[in-house]
């Protein structure tokens, strides 16, 4: 059982890394000078895992791990926080300097395009974060309530 949890761990791991090089590759070969590349990268972690841990949780290697069950949820503020702060940061950029900055050599209909992509990716995988920020310390505490009075996830 052991076995098939990491080989479904190390699939979802891949799959979270495609999604980051499909997602940030048109950022990154018109936009090189992006100064939200991490934070980018990090909510589309933070969405994709959270995601997988709210929904597949019993498919997880965590799914009997109270103790890690118990960071997550003592950490869920902290995640929070980088998540708003991320966000809180991209739109101040948005506002004061402008995505236009980034793409400057690029034709206008390009730069258009370019910027409604970087400003509606990042406000997707941002907000979805914050959302799956949230409901994940609820699903691990009902996973811990689970774990202890029914002997299930």
């Amino acid at each position: 059982m052991l076995k098939e949890k990491l080989t479904v761990e190390l699939l979802w791991w891949v799959f979270t890394f495609v999604v980051v090089s499909i997602v940030m590759l048109p950022i990154w070969t018109e936009a090189p000078g992006f100064p939200f590349s991490f934070q980018n990268i990090l909510l589309i972690v933070f969405f994709i895992t959270f995601t997988r841990y709210i929904f597949f949780l019993p498919l997880t290697l965590i799914a009997r791990a109270k103790w890690i069950k118990v960071g997550i949820i003592l950490s869920a503020v902290l995640f929070l926080f980088v998540t708003a702060t991320a966000m809180i940061d991209f739109r101040n950029f948005m506002d004061e300097r402008g995505l236009q900055t980034l793409v400057e050599d690029l034709d206008v209909q390009l730069q258009t395009r370019r910027i409604n992509y970087i400003k509606h990716e990042m406000i997707f995988f941002g907000m979805g974060s914050l959302i799956t920020g949230v409901l994940l310390p609820l699903r691990m505490v009902r996973s811990l309530w689970r774990m202890r009075n029914t002997g299930t996830v």
